[in-house]
């Protein structure tokens, strides 16, 4: 959604559209106004030039995302034998639970996010994540709590 924000082309005022957009991108110009502090036109102005200018590049639904309250999560940190990374993402991509896969620099060379209906089924999806040839080390890190998910 969001392209280019330079510091200099949007300002506090602008991202707080945009938080508001990001939560429910069908906020009312008059809510995201009183939000804001600003006038229904104000804020009109703004999301308009912000499209125009492609910091908003446009709007979507979301289908299907309510998680039960069971549902649980853990991030994958996953460290390849040289020369397999692509094959390691070719092979996670395969386990549906995994939600997205990301190479990295640093530490690890790829970091996943995992979600399962329960702990029981984590620890299995983990084990069988463990198992990929290419991966010479994986840790787990289970998500608590996810105060922006965007």
């Amino acid at each position: 959604m969001m392209n280019t924000l330079h510091s200099n082309s949007i300002d506090r005022i602008d991202r707080k559209i945009l938080s508001n957009l990001l939560i429910n991108g069908r906020e009312s110009i008059a809510n995201m106004a009183r939000n804001v502090g600003l006038s229904r036109t104000a804020v009109a102005e703004r999301i308009t030039r912000m499209e125009k200018s492609g910091v908003i590049e446009g709007y979507t639904a979301k289908i299907g995302t309510q998680k039960s309250a069971t549902m649980t999560s853990c991030y994958l940190l996953i460290k390849c034998e040289n020369g397999w990374k692509k094959k390691v993402c070719d092979s996670l991509r395969e386990i549906p639970e995994i939600k997205s896969i990301s190479v990295v620099g640093g530490g690890f060379d790829i970091i996943t996010l995992l979600e399962a209906a329960s702990l029981q089924l984590m620890n299995e999806l983990c084990d069988e994540a463990e198992n990929i040839i290419g991966i010479k080390e994986l840790h787990t890190t289970v998500v608590f709590h996810s105060p922006i998910c965007r």
